[in-house]
């Protein structure tokens, strides 16, 4: 029997087309897989929506050419998260599919129909011990450069790329690759993800005040599925509890969504991320190149990063296991989508976190009127961090921390 695929495609429209699943693909091609399929005159990605046996009307049959990804882009809970968008807002179901995926996995700005492909680089990784001096001198008795390649790469962990044992410790190419043929090391082609922050100074945060601690308990007392407003004047420490109740949700095996305004996206804000979950943040925002929001959003997807941060796109960011969503300065207009399709981030965050079952956190020192009705309603639970946290205690928590980072 031949199968056949719903094809949602990102243009103006809400009725998907229906392909013939070709059988090479046919262990591919899943719901929310993006494919190749050709429109008319030309070829491009859609997102499959359904799966059926029926045929399209005859003289229509036409097949889907390619299939470029391992495994579905979109998860279930995301398809119905694009659903409600289309729903709620009143837009077609193709336009608010195109907001679920970075434009880059679209064809981009490059032109490439699959999107900009992953970047890989070459390591090398030691595959035998040799513990005692002796040994050493038995494998490299006629090879000094190629011990002191041996050792530097053991100084590293066992594995390090090869451009960097090239360009920084000045190891030539054939003494590593006298490593792989003596036995004692391999040489893999593995995935390196562009990551403009990846080399950010962080340093751990502070430790959390009286009135931090007493929101926290607040928070992690409260029922998953009721939203919660932090409200919280200027300097009142709210960031750091959004942190921490980060954190236990991460140690416990989830993920998390960090919403910030874009004019707050700033490195500094990356910093004090990263100076909690080290490498497992992905930031998503319009600053990026297409291939960076292409290589983070694979990072979230496959589970590599557990951790997104970003302004209002990135409450589609497909983060495994999500357990929390932050909407810091919930207040402001910029989580507004001007064009279409057009959402409130905020709303989003409400109902993917009922999809999902994650707790969702707002925070802001002037709470927008909606949120407020919907304190006023019972619907949202409020927490206040009423006191700014001194200047003094201020400056001794910075200084111990700068203190741990040295």
């Amino acid at each position: 029997m031949t199968l056949f695929a719903d094809v949602l495609l990102p243009l103006s429209v809400s009725t998907p087309y229906r392909y013939a699943v070709p059988d090479a693909l046919s262990q591919r091609v899943v719901t929310g897989t993006r494919v190749l399929v050709p429109v008319r005159r030309r070829q491009a990605l859609g997102v499959v929506a359904g799966l059926g046996s029926e045929p399209p009307a005859a003289g229509t049959e036409r097949a889907i050419l390619a299939a470029p990804d391992a495994e579905p882009a979109l998860s279930p809970e995301l398809l119905r998260l694009g659903e409600w968008l289309s729903s709620y807002y009143g837009c077609p179901r193709g336009l608010s599919l195109r907001a679920l995926l970075p434009g880059a996995l679209w064809g981009g700005r490059s032109g490439r129909v699959a999107g900009p492909p992953e970047r890989t680089e070459r390591t090398i990784t030691l595959v035998q011990a040799l513990p005692s001096l002796l040994e050493r001198e038995r494998a490299f008795s006629r090879s000094p450069k190629r011990r002191a390649a041996y050792e530097a790469l053991e100084a590293l962990g066992g594995t390090a790329p090869l451009r960097h044992l090239v360009a920084q410790l000045k190891l030539g190419p054939s003494v590593l690759t006298g490593l792989v043929r003596q036995g004692l090391a391999r040489i893999d082609q593995v995935a390196a993800p562009r990551d403009p922050f990846a080399d950010l100074a962080v340093a751990p945060p502070p430790e959390l005040t009286a009135d931090q601690r007493r929101v926290m308990d607040e928070i992690l007392a409260t029922p998953v599925a009721t939203p919660i407003l932090i409200e919280g004047v200027t300097g009142s420490g709210k960031t750091l509890v959004y942190l921490e109740v980060l954190r236990s949700m991460v140690e416990s095996g989830g993920g998390a969504i960090l919403l910030v305004p874009e004019i707050a996206l700033t490195p500094q804000t990356v910093a004090r991320v990263r100076g909690v979950f080290g490498d497992a943040v992905a930031v998503l925002h319009s600053g990026l190149s297409d291939a960076e929001r292409a290589d983070a959003w694979r990072a979230l997807r496959q589970g590599k990063k557990r951790v997104a941060v970003g302004a209002r796109s990135a409450i589609f960011a497909p983060v495994q296991r999500l357990a929390v969503i932050v909407v810091d300065e919930e207040h402001e207009p910029s989580y507004k989508q001007g064009t279409a399709p057009r959402y409130h981030a905020r709303d989003a965050a409400l109902v993917r976190g009922q999809i999902e079952g994650a707790r969702v956190l707002f925070g802001s020192a002037t709470p927008s009127l909606e949120l407020l009705h919907q304190v006023a309603d019972g619907s949202v639970r409020r927490v206040e961090l009423p006191r700014r946290i001194a200047a003094a205690d201020l400056a001794r928590r910075a200084l111990a921390a700068c203190a741990v980072a040295a």
